[in-house]
């Protein structure tokens, strides 16, 4: 039972980290890591999380991109990182479309607590060859606010979505 268990965990670590090595390498390619700003369908009702994503402000999109520009840029995962279309040569491209947001509100979540005054933002996610426009990754990432700190605050939700899109993009995945 224990040789069973080694060789699969052998194997499991083996494949992990050779799927890596190709994201680390397929990475070492580009150039420019160009940040989009968030697409938007705000004619999309047909459930509540897209109602409620077609309500996101064009300040808070803007304040999301410029929040993942920092935040890669300190991360360091290609030798430039701009603001779409800012990028020239090997680029890639990350970008989504948002399928949910609520804004939230400190103050409930200071008086009411227990979840009152959620912030959340939700992204359809991808990484893209901009001159090939073929995809490399997707995903889905999401990022709550549900207390913290005195309530915690709509820059720290727009950094800690920025620090989740960054771990996409190291890891692909």
């Amino acid at each position: 039972m224990k040789t069973i268990f080694f060789i699969t965990a052998s194997f499991s670590l083996l494949f992990s980290t050779s799927a890596h090595a190709d994201w680390v390498s397929t990475l070492g390619k580009y150039d420019c890591l160009e940040i989009e700003k968030f697409q938007v369908n705000r004619e999309d009702f047909s459930n509540r999380e897209r109602e409620r994503a077609s309500a996101i402000p064009e300040e808070t999109l803007d304040q999301l991109q410029h929040a993942i520009v920092g935040e890669a840029t300190r991360e360091k995962i290609v030798s430039q990182v701009k603001k779409a279309p800012g990028c020239k040569g090997e680029t890639i491209v990350f970008g989504g479309i948002v399928t949910d947001y609520k804004q939230g509100s400190r103050a409930a979540r200071i008086l009411v607590g227990l979840g009152a005054g959620k912030q959340k933002f939700q992204v359809e996610s991808y990484l893209k060859d901009k001159k090939t426009d073929e995809p490399l990754a997707n995903k889905q990432i999401i990022d709550r606010k549900v207390g913290g700190w005195a309530g915690g605050d709509e820059a720290k939700g727009h950094q800690d979505f920025a620090e989740k899109v960054t771990t996409f993009i190291k890891k692909g995945k």
